[in-house]
């Protein structure tokens, strides 16, 4: 194989890498969530379960309409109806029960922080081929892990304080995985810039 053919698949790698990298504006929202959350705990916490709870109702309206409009009712009919109930007390439940929210919400987003962190490690050994500064990535991409696990976890370790903590997770991870993001892409354009100049 020739050196071009190998550079080839390794731009193939790195766009691959690109894919999966974070939007920068959910990091921006991840990071203004974080603050807010370390100010304003309570507030935040139930302003999102009100929120949720009207969306999961305002949906729950639709699919009633839905069905009330159908004159000839089948089973599929009757699903909608159901969802519409089912949507209709989850979000009566969230809208008067707050705190489930808030005893939820940090394993929720560490779970998602530990996937999208899985996602960027993947990213940092793929860019070891191409990438002499991929320790940095893998570092970063090890924060975000830890961020994740802490955040599932933390309602055991710190209960008291856990939605400040959480909030502090928040803010560390948008800083990583953003700084993770560039580095890769940065690399990711090298590499393609190489290939271009030996064509």
């Amino acid at each position: 194989m020739s050196t071009n053919e190998v550079r080839k698949i390794e731009v193939k790698e790195a766009k691959k890498v690109r894919n999966f990298s974070m939007p920068i504006g959910l990091n921006i929202i991840f990071l203004a969530l974080g603050i807010c959350l370390i100010i304003w705990a309570d507030k935040v916490t139930s302003l999102i379960s009100i929120c949720l709870g009207s969306l999961f109702i305002i949906y729950a309206l639709y699919n009633f309409i839905a069905w009330y409009r159908v004159e000839n009712r089948g089973l599929s009919d009757s699903t909608k109806l159901i969802v519409a109930i089912a949507l209709a007390i989850a979000g009566g439940f969230l809208i008067f029960q707050r705190d489930f929210i808030k005893e939820i919400i940090s394993v929720v987003i560490g779970v998602f922080l530990l996937i999208e962190s899985i996602f960027r490690l993947q990213d940092a050994l793929v860019s070891k081929k191409y990438n002499p500064n991929y320790k940095n990535s893998l570092i970063l991409s090890l924060i975000g892990i830890a961020c994740g696990a802490l955040c599932v976890f933390g309602k055991i370790i710190i209960p008291d304080l856990m939605i400040q903590a959480l909030g502090v997770m928040l803010i560390i991870f948008a800083f990583v995985d953003t700084t993770g993001g560039i580095m890769v892409n940065r690399s990711a354009k090298t590499v393609n810039a190489k290939v271009i100049d030996q064509q």
